[in-house]
């Protein structure tokens, strides 16, 4: 699953439909305050935030991932945006 900035989507077949649609311009961000937590040798959660070029907002964004038998896969994210920092 993946809670967006404008969706909630549920399933490989949702998300891979909204990365297909949407435009790759502006994507291109900044990482800042990263955290990588690990869980033995099989489960890690990652936190970061971000900003856009010409956007004072403040994104965040995380995921859980697993080693899966074909490789690491995120299972569950979430991105978010706070109002222009004050």
């Amino acid at each position: 699953m993946r809670y967006g900035t404008g969706e909630n989507l549920y399933g490989f077949d949702a998300i891979a439909a909204f990365r297909s649609a949407r435009s790759p311009a502006g994507l291109a961000r900044t990482l800042s305050r990263t955290v990588i937590t690990t869980f033995g040798s099989d489960l890690a959660t990652t936190m970061t935030e971000f900003r856009r070029d010409g956007s004072s907002a403040i994104g965040r964004q995380s995921q859980t991932w697993v080693r899966l038998p074909e490789g690491w896969r995120v299972v569950a994210a979430h991105v978010s945006l706070l109002s222009a920092a004050s």
